[in-house]
């Protein structure tokens, strides 16, 4: 193979992996993209759940799962939004990691409050579990104040 020919096949062979490693940044991203929003999504859910239990004077025991559910997110949520990921149809404002240890300071009191809400699930008392669901939404909403917008 002539010189001329050796450097064709290497700048084809560069290309080549350029391109394919900037798909597959791509593909990563959206892949971060959609884990962050199934589990955020997933996390709504269970609010859905244990307020619906609250709301029909359920049995408290129930709230158990969804409560422990969102603990398991919420101490996700710091990994859901690497640097990079907030390009696309996303929510998030810069704000997560511009101010990133506010963020997951908040991230770390949903998980906290969301432990105290199993454990007032499993003391079987109605009122307690519907007020430290209260104090857990709350923490949902004001992370959602700082550092989430609506999406078009």
């Amino acid at each position: 193979m002539s010189k001329i020919n050796q450097k064709a096949w290497f700048r084809a062979a560069c290309t080549v992996a350029v391109l394919t490693a900037g798909g597959v940044a791509a593909w990563a991203a959206d892949d971060v993209l959609k884990t962050r929003q199934d589990d955020m999504k997933l996390m709504g859910a269970q609010l859905k759940a244990i307020k619906g239990i609250i709301d029909a004077n359920g049995n408290a025991a129930d709230v158990v799962g969804p409560a422990n559910k969102i603990v398991e997110v919420a101490g996700l949520i710091p990994s859901l939004f690497p640097a990079g990921s907030d390009k696309g149809d996303t929510g998030a404002n810069p704000e997560i990691w511009t101010n990133a240890e506010d963020f997951k300071k908040d991230a770390e009191e949903l998980k906290n409050q969301a432990t105290m809400l199993a454990s007032a699930a499993q003391s079987g008392d109605l009122a307690t579990v519907r007020a430290q669901f209260d104090k857990t939404a709350k923490v949902c909403g004001d992370c959602h104040k700082e550092f989430r917008h609506k999406r078009k």
